[in-house]
Parts: C-alpha cells; structure tokens; sequence
C-alpha cells in the first residue's frame, strides 16, 4: 500500500521520458563496450554463475539456458540490473553491487517480468506526474531494494517514482537525500561467494496481503539481526506472514506477503515477497536488509 496521487500527463510527456531513460542507458552501454577494460565483463561472468545456480530450482525453471543483458543502475553509481532474457522476454532479473573490499554482492533478484527500473514500469510511473513540458531529464536511483527510485526533472519541478511498482512517491528532493544519507547498509555481511550454491528453497502459494491488516491491531515478529530463526519456522509451517516497511518519515508504507525464501551455502537467506497474489512477481531480499529497515508480522 502507498500514500499516492493520480495525475494526468500527455503522451507526448510519457514518450520524452523514455526516449531519455532508453538513450541514457544505451550510451552507456556503448561507452561501455568501447572500453577493453570495462566493468561489465566480470559483472557478466558473475551473474551468469548466480543465474546458472538459480536456473536449477523449480522457481527459476524459466531462466534455463536464457541470456543476460547487464546495465549500470544510474550514472556514477556501482550497480547494475541484469535481466533475464528467454526468447527476448524477461523472465527475471539480478540487482548485484560491487563492494567496496572487493567482489559483488547480490542485491536482490526475481522473477518478474516487470522488475524494478522497467520501461512499462517507468511509462506508468510518468503517466502518475503533472508536467507542464516533457521531462528534461531522467534518472535511475539504487540504494538498496527499498529505495529505489526515477528522478523525474521538468523544466521547475523534481519528482520521484518508485522504480519496481512506478508509483509517485510523496516526497522532495530533500526526504530523497535524508534517506539516502540514513546508516549506510553493510554489503559485506550480505556477500555471498562468486560460486555460491543454493541449499535450501521454499516457495509458498501466493495470498492478498491485504486479507488481514495485522500491522494495524498486533505486534510484529520479535526479530533481530543475528535471530531470525522464528520467522522461517512460521515460514517452514507454511503461515502466512506479511512484511512492511515506512519510508520517509512515514510518508510511505509498503506492505508485501511473504511466499518463501532461498538459503545459500554461504548462511544468506534470501526472503521471498510478493506484492500481487499471481505468483508471478516475486523479489527475493536480504533478510537482514528487511529486519533492518522494516517488520514482519503474522
């Protein structure tokens, strides 16, 4: 659930802003390319080892023998969105971030067709914004699965959209940088190896979060960085969990079912949510990224 408004835009708005989001990426892909010693090719070789791994799970099925398309998340910044690709259909996606010590860490993955920074998802996120002329300006923003983000700049004004359901987020310039400036998240802790093996899913059936609202009557989950075991025994007991978080001072509140999670061979567990009930849009999320920044509830 999000606190938002619905405002009306001319195609001719919609169009702009994705002519410059798609030409933004593809010149820096060409950039890219161009240079021997580009990033990309280690990004490449490290998400095809996570993808092949995945790919042998019945969640992923879908991703067998696909192919990977890599590009850089935002100018400057140190991630990148791989999407999974069968047939010139994305099936999935990867978020990784390199870190600071060195290697990648994998932010997020899914398997949605629509995942964060999609340009469906970013012509619906336009269409939510008033501009008076076309955008001048486009952005991609990642600071972690929950604050991710376009910035939308017009001729006066700068607005902001959710990157994985394109929803207008209710905040400025400022409520952006006061929570990007927020306690920085530790990569490292949530690194797992460059041939990490999955141990362990488990994959529920999809239900409408919003069937019960207990994050409105009841206590969360008592959780803690170091003891979640509480939270996959109610998972393993196949109860049904939802997840929130308030962003911006409270200005937004998310709210996603908890249909699973993946365990590695490394100790990461990866929690699965779901914002729909088709079982179709699934993003898998640190657990220790999520007890950070929100609850889990019963």
């Amino acid at each position: 659930m999000m606190r938002k408004k619905f405002i009306k835009l001319t195609a001719a708005c919609v169009l702009t802003a994705i002519v410059l989001y798609s030409g933004s990426l593809q010149s820096q892909s060409a950039s890219a390319l161009t240079n021997p010693s580009a990033i990309y090719e280690p990004v490449q070789q490290q998400a095809e080892q996570w993808a092949a791994e995945l790919a042998s799970q019945p969640s992923f099925h879908a991703w067998k023998q696909a192919s990977l398309v890599v590009s850089p998340i935002g100018p400057g910044t140190h991630s990148w969105l791989v999407l999974v690709k069968q047939n010139k259909l994305t099936v999935g996606y990867l978020i990784i971030n390199a870190v600071e010590s060195g290697g990648y860490q994998l932010g997020e993955y899914g398997t949605s067709s629509s995942p964060p920074f999609d340009e469906g998802t970013l012509s619906k996120s336009v269409r939510q914004l008033e501009l008076l002329h076309p955008a001048s300006s486009i952005e991609a923003l990642y600071v972690n699965p929950l604050l991710a983000a376009w910035k939308v700049a017009s001729e006066k004004e700068t607005y902001y959209t959710d990157a994985a359901s394109g929803e207008s987020l209710p905040i400025g310039e400022n409520d952006w940088l006061a929570a990007e400036s927020q306690k920085p998240v530790n990569l490292e802790r949530m690194q797992i190896g460059a041939n990490a093996a999955l141990l362990k899913q488990v994959s529920l059936p999809s239900f409408n979060a919003y069937d019960k609202l207990p994050w409105l009557t009841d206590r969360p989950i008592s959780l803690n960085a170091s003891s979640y075991n509480s939270l996959f025994a109610k998972i393993n007991n196949k109860e049904q969990l939802r997840y929130t978080a308030e962003l911006f001072d409270g200005q937004m509140l998310y709210v996603w079912s908890v249909v699973g999670y993946n365990k590695w061979d490394s100790g990461q567990l990866y929690v699965a949510l779901e914002a729909g009930e088709d079982g179709l849009d699934r993003r898998y999320i640190p657990v220790s990224l999520l007890i950070e920044l929100g609850r889990f509830y019963r």
